[in-house]
Order: structure tokens, then C-alpha cells, then sequence
């Protein structure tokens, strides 16, 4: 279930930073937003490179969590148990016995 929340559009200037959160990029700090057809920009943290210390902040604890160096109180984490190469290595078998990266 996604859940989000919608910010309308006059509040858009009140806001000192913004970022973008997802999986693979985890934050990206938001420089700006523009509406062409009003010629508005609104510019976060400076509209610099570097992001915002909320951002910083955010992004520590989240990898703090990744890492196992901050308690994980979400549940986000899973433990990955070695199951031992061998037992893979027979699912790897092609046909007659042969492996798969061996096909013809």
C-alpha cells in the first residue's frame, strides 16, 4: 500500500529542503521547483548541490539501519542465512546431469 500525502502548491515556498526517496537512491536532495507557466521558482537549501542537514540526517540514520550500526526499531531488516553452496549447486543442473552454464 503506497501511502502518501499531497502538498499544495502554495506551500511549496515554505519548505527549506525537499528530497526525493526511493530504493535504489535512498534520498536526492530537490534543488528546486519550477512552473514554467508562471515563471515561479522555489528554490531549497540555496538550490546548491549539497543536500540540507535534514537530508543529512535522514540519510545517516537510514544507512545507520542498513548497516546494522543503528537498532533497526521498523523491522526492515532480514537476516540472510547461509544455506552452503553445495545444496545450489545441484539445483544448477541442466539437462542429463550437465550444468547449465556447459549447455550445448
Amino acid at each position: 500500500m503506497l501511502n502518501y500525502f499531497q502538498i499544495k502548491y502554495e506551500e511549496l515556498g515554505k519548505f527549506d529542503e525537499v528530497f526525493a526517496a526511493g530504493t535504489a537512491a535512498a534520498l536526492v536532495p530537490i534543488k528546486s521547483i519550477t512552473m514554467k507557466s508562471t515563471n515561479d521558482t522555489f528554490k531549497y537549501n540555496g538550490g546548491g548541490d549539497e543536500p540540507g542537514p535534514i537530508c543529512v540526517k535522514l540519510l545517516q540514520t537510514l544507512q545507520g539501519i542498513q548497516r546494522g550500526k543503528i537498532e533497526d526499531t521498523f523491522g526492515w531488516n532480514e537476516a540472510v542465512k547461509d544455506e552452503g553452496r553445495e545444496k545450489y549447486m545441484q539445483q544448477g543442473k541442466g539437462v542429463n546431469g550437465g550444468m547449465v552454464d556447459k549447455l550445448p
